[in-house]
């Protein structure tokens, strides 16, 4: 069975990754989105394991674990932290393919970081 960990920056909450411009009203990415893409990104790459970050194409369930103390409701650290994983990470084909997601808290994960765990699954029936 395909496993990848990874241990990244905590992401935004989903509710600031878009803003409006207040003069066009056009949306655009928050800068503090784009700038945690770029960390995490960063930080994914110490951990390549030898032979490169497994890759699912299909089915995955996804496990996060986050610090005891943590300011932000873990609901809106889904949405980056499954964009991110597509892309850029390249590491899911797309997050619709997700067959469960589950999450729970360690006082081993600093604060201020996520563990994610990507396992690989059947496509349910």
């Amino acid at each position: 069975m395909k496993v990848v960990q990874l241990d990244l920056p905590l992401p935004p909450s989903a509710n600031v990754i878009w803003r409006v411009n207040r003069r066009t009203g056009k949306p655009y990415l928050n800068p503090r989105y784009t700038k945690w893409k770029k960390a995490a990104l960063a930080s994914m790459w110490p951990q390549k394991p030898a032979g490169g970050f497994s890759h699912f194409p299909g089915a995955f369930e996804v496990h996060m674990t986050l610090p005891l103390k943590l300011r932000p409701d873990p609901d809106n650290l889904w949405k980056p932290l499954l964009d991110f994983l597509q892309s850029p990470a390249g590491i899911i084909a797309n997050d619709k393919h997700s067959q469960a997601s589950s999450q729970s808290r360690s006082s081993e994960i600093p604060k201020g970081y996520l563990r994610v765990h990507v396992y690989e699954t059947k496509e349910a029936a």
